[in-house]
């Protein structure tokens, strides 16, 4: 049997779990190691996988990598230190898997994307919309030009953020980075972009903090670089989890409305037959691909680029009361 690919864990809390079992389902890749100076994680962590206990636990993620004969890492820890981490693991030869946002600054994404292509080594997002069948029929059907021009896109998205967060280093801005809008807001910022495979141009945002550090509601009126319009909101003071997407153009729309699932309509409005695309991999099962050099990676460090570029816009704008052009 070859050798597995051996994998470190920057990071054991909650997030982490699904990643060790995905990993494991490859049957290509061990995580052999953990970094987690919470004891409470640990604890938490060894509950759900027995098996774990055996790994070595180390505080400080370099002496995991100091120690420990290691192939890649999955970086799953706050925000602010994702760069740091993820330039430490490419500069000693190792693929990395971050979680999202990849970085809080631009300046910080260019670099990483630099250096992972300097080293040769892979670099991948964690975000799980990519690998899933409804976006990907929509982002198929937009490339084939089933929509004609994309005219204009709106997506929303809700949850009990400030509530849930409250306490925790989420709404700590010095380890966020930023609040609703670069945590879970991540994803809907990247979705629309890598569906559309439009870049956003300029933004005008609003947000309201709750008097928390960070920001917690926003929304976004956006214009695109084709000229579409576009309205994002990513409201983190609501009951519980709510998402939807439409997406129009001059020959159809689409809308993914959650509870009803992914509607189709031609340019007259009549419905579109919708056969959704067979994919069962997921980020952690073509991370494992792409180092064995058996597939490409479906969120490439790019998307983090461009999702921190519309991020740092919102939040500039936000602040100062104007539009701002997307770098």
């Amino acid at each position: 049997m070859a050798k597995k690919i051996r994998v470190g864990f920057i990071g054991a809390g909650g997030i982490s779990h699904g990643h060790y079992i995905r990993l494991l389902e490859t049957k290509k890749a061990e995580v052999v190691a953990l970094n987690e100076p919470n004891p409470e994680m640990v604890k938490r962590f060894h509950a759900r996988f027995p098996d774990s206990v055996k790994l070595p636990v180390f505080d400080d993620y370099r002496d995991m990598l100091k120690n420990n004969a290691l192939d890649a890492v999955v970086v799953q820890s706050p925000h602010t230190v994702h760069y740091e981490q993820i330039l430490t693991c490419l500069n000693q030869g190792l693929h990395v898997l971050a979680e999202k946002p990849m970085t809080c600054t631009i300046k910080h994404a260019k670099a990483l994307i630099q250096k992972a292509k300097a080293a040769k080594r892979v670099l991948m997002i964690s975000y799980q919309r990519h690998f899933e069948p409804s976006f990907r029929y929509m982002r198929e059907r937009i490339a084939k030009g089933a929509l004609g021009e994309v005219q204009y896109v709106q997506a929303i998205q809700s949850q009990e953020w400030l509530r849930a967060t409250r306490g925790t280093w989420r709404q700590r801005l010095a380890l966020s980075g930023g609040g609703q809008l670069n945590d879970s807001g991540s994803h809907l910022v990247d979705i629309v972009m890598w569906v559309t495979g439009m870049k956003v141009k300029e933004v005008f945002a609003k947000q309201d903090n709750f008097g928390t550090e960070v920001d917690i509601n926003s929304t976004l009126a956006m214009k695109f670089e084709n000229g579409a319009l576009g309205s994002m909101s990513v409201i983190g003071n609501a009951p519980r989890w709510y998402e939807d997407h439409s997406i129009v153009g001059s020959k159809g729309a689409l809308y993914l409305r959650q509870g009803i699932g992914l509607i189709h309509q031609d340019e007259k409005g009549q419905p579109v037959n919708i056969k959704l695309p067979k994919y069962t991999k997921n980020p952690d099962s073509n991370f494992v691909e792409c180092i064995l050099g058996k597939d490409v990676p479906q969120t490439p460090p790019e998307c983090g680029l461009r999702t921190i570029e519309v991020t740092e816009a919102a939040w500039k704008s936000a602040a100062s009361g104007k539009p701002v052009r997307v770098p």
